[in-house]
C-alpha cells in the first residue's frame, strides 16, 4: 500500500536522523532555523509590493551588485536566525565582503553555513522568482571560532546544500548526500510539505538551455562552438530552445526538475 500520509520537512529530517545513531541533532537543528527563517522571508517577499522594502540601498556587495533592501532584511533575518543556536562556528553570506563571526554571548558550534539570501535581488522589483541559497560544512579548523580554512572548503565536502525558491509557491530543496528532496511551503498551516521525494532529471530531458548570452564575447572558443551547436548553428546541432531568467535559483530549479542544461561561464 503506498505511503499516503502527510510528511513535513521536520518529520524528513528526524526520520533522516534516525538513520544515524551518532547524530547529535545539532545539524538538524540547523536545519531548522534555515527553514524558519524561509518562512520569514518568504513572507516579507510576498509583501514586498506593499511596503517599503523594495529598491537599492545605495550599498553594492563583495560580487560588484547593488544590495536591495530585502537581500539586507533576508540577511538579518538567516542570522538572527541561527547566531543563538550554538551550532556554528561562523556564518558566510554574499552581502558580507568579511566572515561573519557568531555574537558573544552566545556558543559557538561544530558547523559552518554559507549561504547568498537572496539570489536574483535585481528581480525583485519586477516580480520574478528569486531564492535563498545555502550550504553546511563541518569546521576543520582548531579553535573556538570559524576561519577561511572552514569557509574554503571543496563542494565535496559539503553536509548539505539546498536553495529555498519564493515563486508562485515557496519551496525548499536539500540534500544531505540521501537523495535529493523537495518541499512546499503551505501558508495556511505554515509548514514546508515533502512535494517532490527523491528528485532526478527526467529522462529524456528538456531539450532546453539556460545562461546570459549577453556575455557570449567574452566565453572560451569552445563555450561558443556549445552554443552555436545548440542553436544549429554549426550545420550538426539544434533543437534546443533558450529558457533563461536571470535569477541562479529559479533557472536551476527549472532545469532540475524539466532538464537541460545550465550554464554559467566565467
Amino acid at each position: 500500500m503506498p505511503d499516503s500520509s502527510i510528511r513535513t520537512l521536520e518529520r524528513h529530517i528526524v526520520e533522516e536522523e534516525r538513520r544515524h545513531p551518532e547524530a547529535t541533532g545539532a545539524f538538524s537543528n540547523i536545519l531548522y532555523q534555515i527553514a524558519f527563517a524561509a518562512k520569514i522571508i518568504s513572507r516579507e517577499v510576498n509583501k514586498a509590493g506593499l511596503v517599503d522594502i523594495l529598491g537599492a540601498t545605495g550599498d553594492v556587495n563583495v560580487q560588484g551588485e547593488g544590495v536591495q533592501k530585502l537581500d539586507v532584511l533576508a540577511q538579518d533575518v538567516i542570522y538572527r536566525a541561527l547566531d543563538h543556536t550554538g551550532h556554528l562556528a561562523c556564518m558566510v553570506s554574499e552581502e558580507s565582503e568579511e566572515i561573519i563571526p557568531i555574537p558573544e554571548p552566545f556558543p559557538t558550534g561544530d558547523y559552518v553555513l554559507i549561504f547568498d539570501p537572496l539570489d536574483g535581488s535585481s528581480n525583485i522589483d519586477v516580480n520574478v522568482s528569486i531564492g535563498t541559497i545555502f550550504s553546511i560544512h563541518r569546521k576543520v579548523s582548531g579553535g573556538e571560532h570559524g576561519t577561511l580554512e572552514d569557509c574554503l572548503q571543496a563542494g565535496c565536502r559539503q553536509l548539505a546544500a539546498g536553495y529555498v525558491v519564493y515563486g508562485s509557491s515557496t519551496m525548499l530543496v536539500y540534500t544531505s548526500g540521501s537523495g535529493v528532496h523537495g518541499f512546499t511551503l503551505d501558508p495556511s498551516i505554515g509548514e514546508f510539505l515533502l512535494s517532490h521525494p527523491n528528485i532526478r532529471l527526467p529522462e529524456p530531458p528538456s531539450r532546453t538551455y539556460s545562461c546570459n548570452e549577453a556575455y557570449y564575447p567574452r566565453w572560451s572558443a569552445g563555450q561558443q562552438a556549445l552554443m552555436r551547436h545548440l542553436k544549429g548553428l554549426d550545420g550538426e546541432g539544434g533543437g534546443y530552445s533558450s529558457r533563461y531568467i536571470g535569477s541562479l535559483v529559479a533557472d536551476f530549479h527549472r532545469t532540475l526538475l524539466q532538464g537541460g542544461i545550465f550554464m554559467y561561464p566565467a
